[in-house]
Order: structure tokens, then C-alpha cells, then sequence
């Protein structure tokens, strides 16, 4: 495994086989890696969270 950049932290969690393969397809879908597909999906629900609560 290659250094963390400065300003950025790892996330490391086990998935179930079947839901790692559709993040691997969906990824190929929008010519992505999982990786930031992943990141992609995570800031969105963060985004979503956030204005959830000023209602």
C-alpha cells in the first residue's frame, strides 16, 4: 500500500462479495475506479446529511 497524501485519511472496511462486484461494475459504468466512485457516493450522502439537518 502506497503513503496517504497530506490532508487525506485511509477508510478501510470488509464488504460482502456481491456488493464489491456491483461497486466494480457500476465503477466501469462511469469510467471510473471504485475508489472514487466510492468517494463520490460518500461526499454525496455527506452533502445530503447536512441539508437534511437545516431543515
Amino acid at each position: 500500500m502506497g503513503r496517504v497524501g497530506n490532508g487525506k485519511r485511509r477508510l478501510t472496511c470488509d464488504i460482502p462479495e456481491k456488493l464489491h462486484k456491483e461497486l466494480r461494475f457500476l465503477a466501469v459504468e462511469h469510467d471510473t475506479t471504485i475508489t472514487k466512485y466510492v468517494q463520490f457516493l460518500l461526499e454525496e450522502h455527506v452533502q445530503s446529511s447536512k441539508k437534511e439537518k437545516k431543515i
